[in-house]
């Protein structure tokens, strides 16, 4: 196995032909009990684990060329899988379902355990902690700290949701690539908020039961708002939660949703987008000749991790391409 870390990213690579080790692996990487058949013979392809890991999400491309029954207790966090190639029977709480190529679904959740059957398969993996997914379906520490809950029966998600969800994931492996230019602190927590964003809009669950942009406790005044608008302007260079940014106003996450609505009219994590675009133009406007940045590094350095997105957002703002900023014209190119 060779590993190897970066700001806050681990990478791991494991490979082998041993089957024995192949399932040691894997049952140390997922915490689960794990019972692996004999490779087929001709089926000459290694074992192979790769993972890119941030504290709040992991994502991991793996190959079992090998039948391989598995059984995962409820966990604190959710693994939502999908599978490339091969065949996946799962047995959720009693109910069966059967994976095919391209479908996604849950496969660890924080709610019920899993049974496995597994056969020659190849899928990606994402791993996402319950702070991040707290965060960002909106619940504050004022909410009750419980297990995130699902539906028991459960089917794939829709092949268009699929499809989101591997250009989600896929934009955040490569956001957590050794060798990625646009891979910063803020590019890298957009994308895990991306990720979980998406694996939270497509299946039922108890973190979105409730409506975020609910009316919250009470009013709040302007200056209860200014003060986590102040931390935003303070702490915009670093990733932020929304626990934070009620931390810092003094009042539950919905009130503060309230707020924010209300003076600005926005969310709170839209607010901290506007600053962070803001922050990116006046750098594009300030940028002088032989600098050497491109608009993807600036972008990136303020939480853009994909030049189209921030591209887009931009022209919005500012009615014009971000190479086009008046002073950075000529100056840096995409």
């Amino acid at each position: 196995m060779s590993a190897s870390s970066r700001d806050d990213v681990v990478r791991s690579v494991f490979s082998t032909t041993d089957a024995e080790r192949g399932r040691a692996y894997l049952a140390s990487a997922y915490g689960a009990d794990i019972r692996m058949g004999v490779p087929t013979p001709s089926f000459r392809a290694p074992f192979r684990h790769e993972r890119r890991a941030t504290p709040e999400l992991a994502l991991d491309a793996v190959r079992v060329p090998a039948e391989a029954r598995y059984f995962l207790e409820p966990a604190r966090h959710l693994l939502m899988t999908q599978l490339l190639s091969g065949r996946q029977d799962v047995d959720c709480a009693g109910t069966d379902t059967r994976w095919l190529p391209g479908d996604v679904m849950p496969a660890g959740r924080p709610d019920v355990p899993h049974r496995t059957h597994a056969d020659h398969v190849e899928a990606r993996t994402a791993r996402m902690e319950p702070e991040l997914l707290r965060d960002v379906a909106g619940l504050g520490e004022e909410e009750p700290r419980e297990p995130m809950r699902m539906p028991r029966s459960q089917v794939p998600a829709p092949a268009e949701q699929a499809a989101v969800w591997q250009a989600a994931t896929r934009r955040a492996w490569d956001l957590l690539g050794e060798d990625s230019a646009a891979g910063t602190p803020l590019s890298r927590d957009a994308a895990a908020r991306m990720v979980a964003a998406v694996a939270l809009s497509m299946f039922p669950n108890s973190y979105t039961e409730h409506d975020p942009l609910a009316s919250g406790t009470g009013n709040v005044g302007e200056a209860t708002v200014d003060r986590a608008a102040q931390y935003i302007h303070d702490h915009a260079d670093r990733p932020i939660t929304l626990t934070d940014l009620a931390a810092a106003a003094g009042v539950s996450a919905r009130t503060l949703h309230d707020g924010f609505r209300h003076f600005h009219d926005t969310t709170p994590m839209g607010y901290l987008r506007r600053v962070r675009l803001e922050r990116a133009h006046r750098e594009l406007r300030a940028a002088e000749p032989g600098e050497g940045e491109s608009v993807e590094t600036v972008a990136a350095r303020w939480g853009w991790g994909d030049p189209g997105t921030f591209s887009a957002a931009y022209g919005r703002v500012y009615g014009t391409a971000p190479s086009q900023a008046p002073t950075a014209a000529g100056l840096l190119h995409d």
